[in-house]
Order: C-alpha cells, then sequence, then structure tokens
C-alpha cells in the first residue's frame, strides 16, 4: 500500500507537496512522487529527450529530499513515467493498491487546459480514492494536531457514498474531523419514497418527513469511526445539488468535501454531482469510487425488521408464515401489510382487514407486530414506501410465476416491486411452481 502523489513541478503541486508527505507519514504509508510525462507533447531529439530526463529525475530526488527531511523514517520514492498522464496516473495508482492518489488544483485560478483538467479527469475515471488538495495549509495543521480538520459529507440514496463514509472514518481514525452529514433531496422524490401524502401546500418544515429521514440518515452514518463532532444536515434543494453542496461547504467553513460516485460506464456521459463540485468548488476534495468500499471485511447484514405484504389470499399469506420464521429466529420486529383497492373505504372495512392480519399471527407470538392496511395505491409502489416507512431490513412476499414468458420467474407486483426497492426481498414461491 502507499499514496501516490502526482507531481507536475507547477506551483499548486510544490506547494501542496508537503501537505501529501505529512499525510503519508500520518499513515505511515510511502509516499510515491509521480511525474508523468507526455510524449505527445515532446519534439525534441532523442539525446536531448535522455537529457531532459535525467535532469527531471535529479529534481524529483531533490523534492523527495525536501519531503523526506520534515518525517523522519518516511519512505519517498519518485518515478518518473512515460504517457497520457491521466490514464497513466490510474494505472500507476491501481497497480500499487494506492490507499490515496492525491493531486494539486489552486481551482478558479487556473486556465482551460492546465492542471484543473488533468485532476477532474483522474478524479473522474480513478478505480482508487482521489483527494485533490486547493489549500494545503488545512492538513499541515491537521496532520501536526493543530486542529481538527472540518469536512462536509455528501450523503446519498444509493451506494455510490458508501466509499465516502468509509474513506471520511479512515481520515477520522487518524486525528480528530469534525463532519457534517448532509443529504440534499428533492421533496416530490421524498414525498413518493415514503409514501406520505402531500397537504395541498407543503409547510416549510413537515415533521414526519423529516423524522424519517433524519433516522435514515443517522442510519447510513453510524458506523462513522474515529474522533470528532459528527452532525447531520438535511437540505430541500431548490436548485442544483452541487450549488447546495458548495453554499454549505463555505457557510460550515470547510477544509473538505467528501463525495462519492459511482464507476463511469464509457468515456461520454453526464457529469455527475462530484465531477460538478470538483469543477466548480474553492475547496479540497475527496472523491471515493463506488469500488473503493472493502465488502469483504463489512460484517454480514442484520436482519430484525422484516415487513410481509399479503394480499391475504391462501397462497399470499405464506410471505407472512416465512416472515415470522425470520423474526423469531432475530427476535425481531414485524409489520404486517395489505394493499386494498377500494378509494374511499369505510371504517368497518379498515378494522375488519387489519383483523385479519392479526389472525395470521400465533395465539402465543412474542415479538413485536404493528399493522398496516393502505387503500388505492399501486401494490409495489405502496409496498416499498411501507418499507422505507418501516425501515425493514427484508421485505417477504408471495409471487405466483404467470403471465407468460416476460413473468416466467416473478409476479408482475413482486417484478415491479424489485424495481422500486433496494431492500432485500424474499420471494415465496408455491411448490411446483
Amino acid at each position: 500500500m502507499t499514496i501516490v502523489y502526482s507531481y507536475d513541478f507547477s506551483e499548486a503541486a510544490t506547494e501542496s507537496a508537503p501537505a501529501a508527505a505529512a499525510l503519508a507519514a500520518l499513515f505511515q504509508q510511502p509516499l510515491l512522487l509521480t511525474h508523468v510525462v507526455d510524449p505527445t507533447l515532446r519534439c525534441l531529439a532523442p539525446e536531448l529527450e535522455a537529457k531532459l530526463d535525467v535532469a527531471i529525475q535529479r529534481r524529483l530526488e531533490n523534492v523527495a529530499d525536501r519531503l523526506r527531511a520534515p518525517h523522519p523514517g518516511l519512505e519517498v520514492k519518485s518515478i518518473q513515467l512515460q504517457g497520457e498522464p491521466v490514464d497513466t496516473l490510474n494505472a500507476l495508482a491501481a497497480r500499487e493498491e494506492a490507499e490515496l492518489l492525491v493531486v494539486a488544483s489552486p481551482g478558479h485560478r487556473e486556465v482551460s487546459g492546465g492542471v484543473s483538467s488533468v485532476s477532474e479527469r483522474v478524479a473522474h475515471w480513478a478505480s482508487v480514492p482521489v483527494l485533490v488538495i486547493r489549500e494545503p495549509r488545512p492538513w499541515l495543521d491537521w496532520a501536526a494536531r493543530r486542529r481538527p480538520l472540518r469536512a462536509v459529507l455528501g450523503i446519498s440514496r444509493d451506494s455510490s457514498c458508501e466509499g465516502a463514509i468509509d474513506l471520511t472514518g479512515w481520515l477520522r481514525t487518524a486525528g480528530p474531523c469534525d463532519v457534517v452529514a448532509t443529504e440534499i433531496y428533492l421533496l416530490p422524490e421524498m414525498e413518493a419514497n415514503y409514501g406520505l401524502t402531500p397537504p395541498p401546500r407543503w409547510p416549510e418544515h413537515e415533521p414526519q418527513l423529516e423524522r424519517l429521514m433524519e433516522r435514515d440518515l443517522s442510519k447510513r452514518i453510524s458506523g462513522l469511526r474515529g474522533s470528532g463532532e459528527i452532525r447531520t444536515h438535511l437540505h430541500r434543494a431548490a436548485g442544483p445539488t452541487a450549488d447546495h453542496l458548495l453554499d454549505l461547504a463555505e457557510r460550515e467553513r470547510a477544509d473538505l468535501v467528501v463525495l462519492g460516485r459511482h464507476s463511469p460506464l464509457r468515456r461520454r456521459r453526464l457529469a455527475s454531482v462530484s465531477d460538478v463540485v470538483l469543477h466548480r468548488g474553492r475547496i479540497s476534495m475527496l472523491i471515493a469510487p463506488e469500488s473503493a468500499r472493502p465488502a469483504a471485511s463489512d460484517p454480514p447484514p442484520r436482519v430484525h425488521r422484516v415487513l410481509a405484504a399479503t394480499d391475504l389470499s391462501r397462497f399470499g399469506n405464506q410471505s407472512v408464515r416465512h416472515a415470522l420464521g425470520l423474526v423469531q429466529a432475530a427476535e425481531g420486529e414485524l409489520h404486517l401489510l395489505h394493499v386494498a383497492d377500494a378509494q374511499a373505504p369505510s371504517w368497518d372495512e379498515e378494522t375488519t382487514l387489519t383483523a385479519k392480519l392479526r389472525k395470521l399471527l400465533p395465539e402465543d407470538w412474542p415479538f413485536p407486530v404493528s399493522t398496516e392496511v393502505i387503500f388505492g395505491r399501486e401494490p409495489a409502489a405502496a409496498i416499498a414506501a411501507a418499507a422505507e416507512r418501516f425501515d425493514a431490513d427484508a421485505i417477504c412476499v408471495a409471487s405466483h410465476a404467470r403471465g407468460g414468458l416476460t413473468r416466467v420467474a416473478l409476479g408482475s407486483v413482486t417484478e415491479a416491486l424489485l424495481r422500486k426497492t433496494h431492500r432485500p426481498v424474499l420471494v415465496v414461491r408455491p411448490d411446483g411452481e
């Protein structure tokens, strides 16, 4: 393992090199000082090329000596490579299994086509975490234990932020790091996600929605390791997500924005939030690719809260039977759900359906149970939203394999449910199907 630092002899790279060395010393990792020469930009005679390479290597070694001086025991290696800078740096970082690939960028002072374009493309394509240093002083102060690092951690509803959470914890294990974990959300999306019916006009603060979102945000960061203050911040979006993140970072006087990103699948795609924040921001950024999360070290998932959805048919009730087994094994909680067709149900109808759900339980059932009857909604969306409100660790449904080749594996409701939820789904099938 190592920390790779991209050094191009620019003013920004020279100013940030001591910060990269301080990080390597703090994490007790070797520092690989790397200069990449793009051969397409050279047009010298071979003998002049050789002399220039020798001069560059000598300068790199002089820089390495200066970086070692304040950190006795720090291993600093210098290397000169040829190739397209972005691909060469990323390939080197992957080959070295780098903990971090560090690049310097002076941000808005850069001219088009300079180091900014390289740093942005490195961060976009790297398979390892990338730290883009805009201002080295906070890193030097933090590494010297003079003050905590201040970070804004962007949280999303998918797996792209998991590596960012892990990296933030990695920083906090080395020294105090105060974190503001933020989720920036669109109101209609969250309304649909939790199955909440909006009033004619949403108030400025909606307590039920905020409670659910605060619960889920706190759960996402509950495993954050290390020392320092942790706060959460929910922000309703009124424009691009990147604008809100940058505004929050400015107001919090943050030293760093930490974001995850999905692995890019092709060279041409729309810019992600991390791309936009990196391009427009003035502070350092730590970007974690989705693959950065060390899945092998994760603890096995805990199944404690189980939602069972049934249409109250004989076969549909099999989902409840399997859910009972899961809850009993975990000594957990059960939520029974029925989605009815009626648009304007009576109180008696709702009471009758709730009683039918209760009758599916054994008489001596010892674990917590809640019931819910939902009327007039599309079943898959209603089940997915109920699972979000209940914070289910697993969903149990029964499914007939009917409807031709497109339904050969799953029923239509179950198939739609799998598209709408990110939570594990146990599908109960009839014997013989």
